[in-house]
């Protein structure tokens, strides 16, 4: 990847940080004092509710510093290190660390506190439809690194398949 490839992508990705830094410390905690004010039978969730969901926004934080430096292994030819493989693996964790708070938050609030209703469910299956999208992403990213062993699983018609007894000499 050249740098002139990689500027737009870094022009998004530093985009998409700013965006999570003004939703993490302006729209959330304004959004829960407002909800507090309007509701006030369930003021008492607004506090730990937006502490949850400013903690899931630093995982996608987490992930847009992964993808940088991704970009960056990319930029200087150094894709094919641990390091990079690393930074795909914090980017998957950090995925499936605010898909699992973000589960949390709907579970508490749709069953325990009893408030919510149908959105809570669809807001549960949604989170959890991160965990294996994070999954995929990672996968999708080792091959765009160049990792041999991704391209070989997901060749058209190859399989890969353990080595059998008689070949490891057993």
């Amino acid at each position: 990847m050249t740098k002139q490839e990689a500027l737009p992508i870094r022009f998004f990705l530093g985009l998409a940080a700013l965006a999570a830094l003004l939703i993490q410390l302006v729209v959330i905690p304004s959004a829960g004092a407002s909800l507090a004010s309007v509701y006030p039978q369930v003021a008492y969730l607004a506090l730990p509710t937006a502490i949850a969901l400013v903690v899931a926004v630093v995982g996608v934080e987490m992930t847009l510093v992964a993808a940088w430096q991704l970009v960056s292994a990319a930029v200087t030819g150094r894709a094919l290190t641990s390091r990079s493989t690393r930074w795909a693996n914090i980017m998957t964790a950090s995925l499936i660390f605010m898909a699992v708070l973000l589960a949390g938050v709907f579970v508490y609030i749709g069953s325990v506190a009893g408030v919510g209703g149908p959105a809570m469910l669809f807001g549960l299956l949604a989170s959890l439809t991160l965990v294996p999208v994070a999954f995929a992403l990672r996968h999708w990213v080792r091959g765009w690194l160049g990792d041999d062993d991704v391209d070989d699983r997901i060749a058209v018609g190859r399989t890969i398949s353990p080595p059998s007894r008689h070949a490891q000499g057993q």
